[in-house]
């Protein structure tokens, strides 16, 4: 089960947290592995220090059907979609791709740059 995290003055969400085994994930809105960590407390505070800043971070997209891996940025970010923009700049024209927990389940993948 995901546990969300939300900042305390304006109640924004900042993402989730999640137990896997004896570990915790800390993890964006939409869903991408931020870190692990042993304790919940410290993959939550992991969450509101970097949740939101992430999301500005370059990223690597895997593409299953092309058995690629892309430098991308996050355009849009929410809890059941994120859409990506391929390469290093977000310019107008820039392709695109929205990735939902489909494609996740399917295997195309984000992680951290």
């Amino acid at each position: 089960m995901r546990i969300p995290i939300h900042r305390d003055n304006d109640h924004e969400l900042l993402g989730f947290v999640i137990s896997v085994a004896d570990r915790w994930r800390a993890l964006t809105v939409f869903g991408g592995i931020l870190a692990t960590y042993a304790t919940q407390n410290d993959a939550s505070a992991h969450v509101v220090r970097r949740g939101l800043a992430s999301l500005a971070a370059h990223w690597q997209y895997y593409d299953a059907s092309a058995d690629q891996w892309h430098t991308c940025l996050i355009q849009e970010a929410n809890e059941t979609t994120v859409t990506i923009v391929l390469g290093y700049t977000s310019e107008p024209g820039a392709p695109t791709k929205i990735l939902s927990a489909d494609d996740y389940a399917r295997g195309d993948i984000l992680t951290l740059e």
